[in-house]
């Protein structure tokens, strides 16, 4: 297996979304250092931020008013340092793949201008009517899209025909 190498925040591109996130005692374990599950549950809050603000479509309301589950099919992380309580986290998310029923993230954790954790998460979408998988509503794909490019800067940034 190929060795996990950290990035800077300076290697990220420009226009990526990112927030801070603080560490807290609730997170961690008796060493004080964040409980390696617990990142899953910190950077699925990372996550339904930045449907929010990234991309104006607001987590709840996908989830609840519209019913469209956005469940992890594939979850994995990689370990540069710990994270220790009392630390504050710089937390970036790329889309990596856009596929007619999933989208590929990456978050990217930095302590102190160098990357500590880097996580991928496959999201399925599915009706929360009848649980099975749907195709990417229209709105969302287009969302997904137009971050990537505004991220990426070699794709002009895509819209809805009128």
């Amino acid at each position: 297996m190929a060795r996990f190498e950290p990035l800077t925040l300076s290697e990220l591109p420009d226009g990526i979304w990112r927030t801070c996130l603080p560490v807290r005692f609730g997170s961690c374990d008796p060493a004080g250092i964040v409980y390696t599950p617990e990142y899953l549950n910190l950077f699925n809050g990372v996550i339904e931020d930045w449907y929010g603000e990234a991309l104006g479509l607001p987590y709840h309301e996908l989830v609840g008013t519209r019913r469209t589950g956005l469940g992890y099919a594939h979850v994995s992380a990689d370990f540069a340092t710990p994270s220790r309580m009392g630390e504050v986290l710089d937390v970036a998310v790329i889309v990596r793949e856009i596929g007619r029923t999933s989208v590929k993230l990456t978050v990217h954790a930095f302590k102190d201008g160098a990357e500590c954790v880097r996580a991928t998460f496959v999201t399925v979408t599915t009706s929360l009517v009848d649980h099975k998988s749907i195709a990417l509503p229209d709105d969302v794909r287009l969302a997904l899209k137009n971050y990537q490019a505004s991220c990426d800067g070699s794709v002009s940034l895509v819209s809805l025909p009128a």
